[in-house]
């Protein structure tokens, strides 16, 4: 291949439209939009782990995700985006960016603490509860 060969060939790839790809920001503050959260919200993710004891959720069935339409770009309120960056440093895990409701954002911290190592596809198509017992459930069974 001689240089100038290359050269197009290099130029033509970088023309290619890359997909615009959602971010964690957009993701969460389309989250706070839709549910109109308040910084109250704050105060349940940090009291998450108390109500996640094994009394408290029970299996009843694979739960999917609804669809959730959210922008590629948020014009956020000064205190949208102050949840928004509140909710994305307490979380701060890579779970996050597929949150598509409040409940799944409280889920994020245990889940990722449960496994770290779920792939997108498990995180885009089931509800992050049922991933969660069904994490725990693996755990616990490993226990015995």
């Amino acid at each position: 291949m001689n240089l100038l060969h290359h050269i197009k060939h290099t130029r033509a790839k970088q023309k290619r439209k890359q997909p615009i790809k959602r971010d964690v920001f957009n993701q969460i503050c389309s989250l706070v939009k839709q549910y109109d959260l308040k910084e109250s919200f704050l105060s349940v993710l940090d009291n998450v782990e108390d109500d996640l004891s094994g009394e408290n959720l029970k299996f009843n069935r694979v739960k999917l995700k609804a669809p959730m339409e959210s922008s590629l770009f948020s014009l956020a309120t000064k205190d949208e985006y102050s949840l928004t960056m509140s909710i994305i440093d307490k979380v701060n895990n890579s779970y996050l960016k597929f949150a598509h409701s409040p409940e799944e954002i409280l889920l994020c911290g245990p889940l990722y603490r449960l496994n770290p190592t779920l792939g997108p596809e498990k995180l885009m198509r089931y509800h992050f509860e049922t991933l969660f017992l069904h994490e725990r459930a693996k755990a616990n069974h490993m226990k015995t």
